[in-house]
Parts: C-alpha cells; structure tokens; sequence
C-alpha cells in the first residue's frame, strides 16, 4: 500500500466519524429538545411560568441547530408569550421578532401578522416610537403581500384602523389614503370615512412642500362629499377654505370635485373619471385612478 493509499484511507475515516458523530449530536440535540418542551409544559401547567421560559429558551436553541424551523416558530411564540407576563421584554422583543421573520420568508403572511402584532403592541405600551414605526411598516409590508382571502377583512380592517390610531406621521397619510379609497370603491363607506377622517387629520403633521400634502387635501374634500351626500355635519367651510389655499395641488379628479362643491358646477364629465374595469384588488390600480373613480362615482351622485 503506497502513500497515497494510506491518506485516502484517512481520510474517508474521517469522514465517516465525522458523519457518525453528527448523527450522534443531533440525536442528543433531539432528545434534548424534547426533554426541555416536556419540563416547559409541566412547569408552565404548575405556574412556574419563569423555569417553564427557561426551558422553552433553551429548547428554541437546540430546535434552531437542528434546522427544525416550524417548532422553532411554535416555540418561540410560547416563550414570547410567557416573557412577556415574567416581565423579560427583551425575550420577548427577540423572540416575536424572530417568529415574524421566520413566517416573513415562508410567506405565511397570517402567522407573521399575529407575531408582528405582539411586538406591536410592546413598541406602543413600552413608548418605544421609532419600533413601533418600524414594526408597522413591516405589518403593512406583509398585509400587501398577503394572498387575497388569505387575512379576512375583518382582520385586514382592525389592523389598518389600529395603525391608523397609533400612527401619525407623513408616510401614514398616503397609506390611510389609498386603504380609504380602496374601501370607499369596494363598497365599505362606513370604514372608508374612518380612514379619509383619519388622512384629512394629518394635515397638521404634513408639509406643503411634499407630495403627500395633495392626498391630504383630497381626503378633504371627499371627506366634505361624502358628509353631504349622507347629510351629517361636518366643518364644510373651514375645510374648503384650507382647500381653495392650495388648490393647485390638486389631481384633476379632486379639482373636478372640489369645484362641485365649493362652486356649485364643473365641467369636468364624471364618465371621463371613473376606470373602465372593475377593481380587483388582486391586481389593484394606482393610487390616482383609484382617486378619479371613487371622486367620479362622488360626482355623479352628487
């Protein structure tokens, strides 16, 4: 036997202990695993929510090298869950963020959403502003991926309202705008003026000079056309007034509208206005063929 011979066969030696050791951590991270989830249950069944979060801790660890990331999701949502009521927020921020990005990648928009929803819900009572931002941005991320039928309107609805009451900024007005319209052409009024309420009351936080300012005024002035076509009160003057201000800003759809109501008359033709197609909102339109028909539909019942 040659030299060569002699290293091959070391080689594959090496190999095979290598490959035999392997197997025998990943039965010992497997047994173990399932050795802490049991302890987890039995403590957590007992009260003792700490140990049982020390137990899931370490089981999420083992779970992880074992490349299990379906249980490594379930178990991170339970220690999440129990970090949070033993107080340890940074367990619980690690985890939720964890569980979120894991569901993010696997596109199951519906179990991200319930994830991003918890680490919402510490930004807002901990006062932790800019992750609260950022958690929303990511909540809004996977809600405009999301399958349709795959988060029920209900659902899709609660969310968007929620960001809408903890959310005040610029960026938040062009979203409110287009979930409003999106409403308001599907037939949902009721939700659809919450939200155009809702874009016109960022006027104080949004600057002329940006580009959002002009759905902001157009929120206005469909807040005022909706509010006589129902015959509520709304502050029509004060509103038109800010309007006129900045009237140049306006799409052609809104200045069609806002011409209606503040001058009684217009020469814009409101078939000129609406889409050609009906909306889908598997494939929906822009923001501003969306405005010209919700703003068509406005003229014409007007």
């Amino acid at each position: 036997m040659g030299t060569s011979d002699i290293t091959g066969t070391a080689r594959r030696l090496d190999r095979w202990l290598g490959a035999q050791l392997d197997r025998v951590l990943l039965r010992k991270y497997r047994l173990e695993a399932m050795y802490r989830e049991k302890r987890a249950e039995r403590a957590r069944a007992r009260g003792d929510l700490s140990t049982a979060a020390d137990h899931y801790e370490r089981a999420v660890t083992l779970r992880g090298r074992l490349g299990d990331r379906e249980t490594v999701t379930e178990l991170g949502t339970e220690l999440g869950e129990l970090a949070r009521k033993t107080g340890d927020l940074a367990t619980a921020r690690e985890q939720f963020e964890r569980v979120a990005e894991l569901h993010s990648r696997r596109e199951n928009a519906s179990e991200a959403l319930a994830a991003i929803e918890q680490r919402i819900d510490i930004a807002n009572r901990e006062g932790e502003d800019d992750a609260l931002s950022e958690w929303w941005a990511n909540a809004l991320v996977v809600l405009g991926k999301a399958e349709p039928g795959e988060i029920d309107e209900e659902r899709r609805d609660e969310l968007v309202l929620d960001y809408a009451d903890q959310i005040y900024s610029e960026d938040s007005a062009a979203r409110l705008y287009g979930f409003a319209l999106e409403k308001l052409v599907t037939g949902d009024e009721a939700v659809g003026e919450t939200l155009l309420d809702a874009t016109w009351e960022r006027r104080e936080v949004v600057r002329p000079e940006v580009g959002v300012f002009r759905v902001v005024l157009a929120a206005g002035v469909g807040r005022v056309a909706r509010a006589e076509l129902s015959g509520e009160d709304t502050d029509r003057e004060e509103t038109l007034d800010f309007v006129a201000d900045h009237r140049e800003k306006l799409s052609a759809a809104a200045t069609a509208l806002f011409e209606r109501l503040s001058e009684g008359e217009t020469d814009a033709d409101p078939e000129d206005l609406r889409a050609d197609e009906e909306f889908d909102r598997a494939d929906p339109p822009d923001l501003r063929t969306l405005e010209a028909e919700v703003f068509g539909r406005l003229l014409e019942e007007l």
